[in-house]
C-alpha cells in the first residue's frame, strides 16, 4: 500500500510548465472533496502558488514543477475545515489540567486541519491583537472573532470574567457598536439564554426589542449575527430579530415546523454544538470521545490523560452542560436531522474551550455526531468548509478549493466522504500556501508530557513561598498571586482583588472581595499561586510538616488548598482556614488536607505540590455566608 509523503525538494529539471513560474506547493493525486456540493473526484494534481490556489489538474495531467510536493494519492484532499463556536481561552477540560494558553489552544486546531475559528466570546484587550497575530502566523489556526457577546447586565456570558457588551436599551447598543466597530470584528453575538435548565438558575436576557437592535447594527455592518438560543422560544425570537445563525441550537425542546418555517424564511443557519453536550454525556458513560492518536499528538498531555481517565471521568460531578436527561442525545439528534432535512444551511461549531469539548479534535468529534443524527459524510463536510465560510461571509475567500481562493487545505489518508472516522487520519495541512510543521507541532506537545522536575523545598527552593516584603504579587517560588472567584462559572457573581499593601509597617497581601451566590455548587472568591506554572517544576515538601501562614481577616469560611500534580479534576486536597479579626499563625499539617469535590481518588505525598489556594467559600449544602470580605497575609511558609 502506497503512503502519504511530504517530498521537500528544489526541482530544477525541465518539465511541462517550463518557462512558467513553478508553483510554491503542488499536491499530488488522491480524491477531491472540493466543498461546492460536487461529489468526491480523482484528481491529477492541486496546484497551489503563494497563498492561493492557482488550478486543479485532472487525472493524467503532467505536474509543474513545485518546491514542496505532497503525495496524497491514497487518500482525500478537503478544503480548510471551520469551527463556528469556540472560546479559544479555554482548554476544554473538565478539571484542573494544564491551562493551554490561546495560542496552542489554535495549535491544536490547525493541527487537526482546522484551519479557521470562530472566537464567540472573548476578552477584547487580547482577543483581536491575537486574532491578528494569528493570521500570518504558519502554527495558529486563523481565528476569527465577535470581540465580547452583547447582553444584559447578569446575563449569560457575564459570569466568565471577560467583559461582555452589557445593554439595557437601544442607546446602550449604538454606543457599544460604536465601541465595537472600529476594532473590525468578525461577526456579532448575542446571548438570549433565560437559564431554568440543566440545574441553572433563571436569568435575566434581551428583550425582542434590543436584540432587533443589535441585529439592525449587524446587518449595517455587514457583520453576521450568530445568537446564543437553547431553548424553542429563544430559537424563535433570535430568528425573527435578525439572527444570521444560531449558536447552539435547540437542546431544549423540539425544533418545530413554526422555527424551522421561519428560519427558511429568514436564510437563517443552524449550529448546533452536539459535542458540548452528547461528548460529556458519553465520557461519563465510559466512551471517551479523544482517545484517538490524532487527539494525543494534538492536545496538551495533561488534559489527554484527563480526558481520557476512566476513574476520572466516572466520579466527575455531573455539569449543567450534561444535566440534560436520557432523553438529551435523540432530542438533539433528531432536531439536527429535522432541521438539515428542511433545507436549513448546517454550519459546524463545537464550543470548544467548554468541558470534555476539546480544539481541534472536537470539530472531528462534532461531524462524525451529524452523521449520527442521519446527515451523510459529504453532508457534514459540507458543515465544516463552504456552508460555514457561506454563514460568517468569507466564502469568497475560503471554504472550498477553487482557483484564486485562498489555499487551506487538508490532506487525509482513506475517504472520509464515505467514513466519515477517516477524518481522523490528517496526514498534511496548508494554511494559506504554508505546509504546516507537524511534525515539530508534534514534538513539541510530546515533550510537555515529560514529568515535571522535583525542586526540594529547602534546597531548591526557600521555605519561605512568599513573605510579600518585595511589594509585587510574584512569590519567592516563582509564581504570581492571582484572583479567581465563581464569577468565571455559570451562575456566578462573586469576585474580588489582591494588592500589596502595608500594614503597620508590615507587607502583606490584601486580598478584598465579596462572596454572592449563583454558582449552584457553593460561591467563593480568593487567590491562588501555581507555583509550577510554566516554569515546568513541582515542589518536593515531603520532609516538611504542612504549610503555615499568618492571617487575618473578616470571619466566615475559607478554605486553603494545597494543589498537587496527581490531581487531574476537582478533587482537591484541602482544609477549613480558621481566620478572625487578630492576626493569628496558622498550621496546615498535610495529614489534615483532606480531598473534596468530586473526582478521582489519589494518595496524597507533598512530593508534587503545584500551587496554594486561599478563598473566601461557601461549601455546597451548608447555609451560605454571604457579603464583603478582607483578608490580610503577612506570610506564607513550610514548616
Amino acid at each position: 500500500m502506497k503512503t502519504f509523503a511530504l517530498f521537500v525538494s528544489v526541482m530544477f529539471c525541465a518539465q511541462a510548465f517550463a518557462g512558467e513560474v513553478a508553483a510554491t506547493v503542488v499536491i499530488r493525486g488522491g480524491r477531491l472533496f472540493d466543498g461546492t456540493g460536487s461529489a468526491a473526484r480523482p484528481i491529477g494534481a492541486i496546484v497551489l502558488e503563494g497563498d492561493r490556489i492557482r488550478e486543479i489538474l485532472p487525472p493524467g495531467s503532467a505536474i509543474p514543477a513545485a518546491a514542496t510536493v505532497i503525495d496524497a494519492s491514497d487518500g482525500t484532499v478537503l478544503p480548510g475545515l471551520f469551527d463556528l463556536h469556540v472560546h479559544i481561552a479555554v482548554p476544554g477540560s473538565f478539571g484542573l489540567a494544564a491551562m493551554p494558553k490561546p495560542e496552542a489552544n489554535l495549535a491544536s486546531h490547525l493541527y487537526c486541519g482546522v484551519t479557521s475559528v470562530l472566537d464567540l466570546h472573548g476578552d477584547e484587550a487580547t482577543i483581536f491583537a491575537l486574532r491578528d497575530a494569528s493570521r500570518t502566523s504558519p502554527s495558529m489556526a486563523r481565528l476569527f472573532t465577535v470581540g465580547a457577546a452583547f447582553t444584559v447586565p447578569h446575563g449569560h456570558c457575564t459570569q466568565f470574567g471577560v467583559p461582555a457588551n452589557e445593554v439595557t436599551s437601544v442607546a446602550d447598543v449604538d454606543a457599544r457598536f460604536a465601541a465595537l466597530l472600529p476594532k473590525k470584528p468578525d461577526a456579532i453575538k448575542a446571548a438570549l439564554e433565560h437559564g431554568k435548565w440543566g440545574g441553572l438558575p433563571e436569568m435575566p436576557t434581551l428583550s425582542a426589542e434590543l436584540f432587533q437592535s443589535i441585529g439592525d447594527h449587524a446587518h449595517s455592518a455587514h457583520l453576521p449575527l450568530f445568537s446564543h438560543v437553547w431553548t424553542l422560544d429563544e430559537a424563535l425570537t433570535a430568528t425573527r430579530g435578525g439572527a444570521r445563525a444560531l449558536a447552539h441550537g435547540v437542546f431544549i425542546g423540539k425544533a418545530s415546523p413554526e422555527l424551522i418555517a421561519e428560519m427558511k424564511t429568514r436564510h437563517v443557519a443552524y449550529v448546533p454544538t452536539l459535542s458540548v453536550v452528547i461528548a460529556g454525556l458519553r465520557a461519563r458513560a465510559g466512551k471517551p470521545p479523544y482517545a484517538a492518536p490524532l487527539a494525543k499528538e494534538a492536545l496538551n498531555p495533561d488534559l489527554y490523560a484527563t480526558l481520557n481517565d476512566a476513574d476520572a471521568l466516572a466520579s466527575n460531578a455531573t455539569s449543567p452542560m450534561t444535566n440534560f436527561g436520557l432523553d438529551a442525545e435523540p432530542r438533539a439528534l433528531a432536531n439536527l436531522k429535522a432541521v438539515a432535512d428542511a433545507g436549513i444551511e448546517i454550519g459546524a461549531g463545537t464550543d470548544a474551550g467548554n468541558p470534555f469539548v476539546t480544539h481541534g479534535p472536537g470539530l472531528l468529534y462534532e461531524l462524525s455526531l451529524y452523521v449520527e443524527a442521519g446527515l451523510t459524510p459529504a453532508q457534514a463536510l459540507h458543515a465544516a468548509t463552504l456552508s460555514a465560510a457561506r454563514i460568517l461571509g468569507v466564502d469568497d475567500r475560503f471554504g472550498s478549493i477553487e482557483a484564486g481562493k485562498i489555499a487551506d487545505l487538508v490532506v487525509v489518508r482513506g475517504d472520509p466522504t464515505a467514513k466519515i472516522g477517516d477524518l481522523w487520519n490528517v496526514e498534511a495541512v496548508v494554511k494559506a500556501g504554508t505546509v504546516v510543521d507537524r511534525k515539530a507541532m508534534a514534538e513539541r506537545t510530546a515533550v510537555k508530557a515529560k514529568p515535571l522536575v522535583a525542586r526540594v523545598v529547602g534546597a531548591d527552593l526557600p521555605t519561605e513561598i512568599d513573605g510579600f516584603d518585595d511589594g509585587d504579587l510574584e512569590s519567592a517560588w516563582g509564581a504570581k498571586w492571582t484572583t479567581w472567584s465563581d464569577h468565571v462559572a455559570p451562575g456566578g457573581k462573586s469576585q474580588c482583588t489582591a494588592v500589596p499593601a502595608t500594614v503597620d509597617g508590615e507587607h502583606v497581601l490584601r486580598v478584598k472581595g465579596t462572596v454572592a451566590e449563583g454558582f449552584q455548587w457553593g460561591a467563593w472568591a480568593g487567590v491562588y499561586a501555581d507555583v509550577a506554572g510554566e516554569k515546568k517544576f513541582v515542589a518536593d515538601a515531603s520532609h516538611f510538616t504542612g504549610l503555615k501562614l499568618r492571617v487575618r481577616g473578616t470571619p466566615r469560611p475559607y478554605l486553603i488548598t494545597v494543589q498537587c500534580a496527581a490531581v487531574k479534576d476537582y478533587n482537591v486536597f484541602t482544609m477549613a482556614l480558621p481566620v478572625s479579626e487578630e492576626w493569628s499563625e496558622v498550621e496546615v499539617p498535610f495529614a489534615s488536607l483532606k480531598q473534596i469535590g468530586f473526582g478521582k481518588p489519589v494518595k496524597w505525598t507533598a512530593t508534587d505540590v503545584t500551587g496554594v489556594t486561599i478563598d473566601a467559600r461557601n461549601t455546597f449544602g451548608k447555609p451560605p455566608v454571604n457579603g464583603d470580605f478582607t483578608l490580610e497575609i503577612d506570610w506564607v511558609r513550610v514548616y
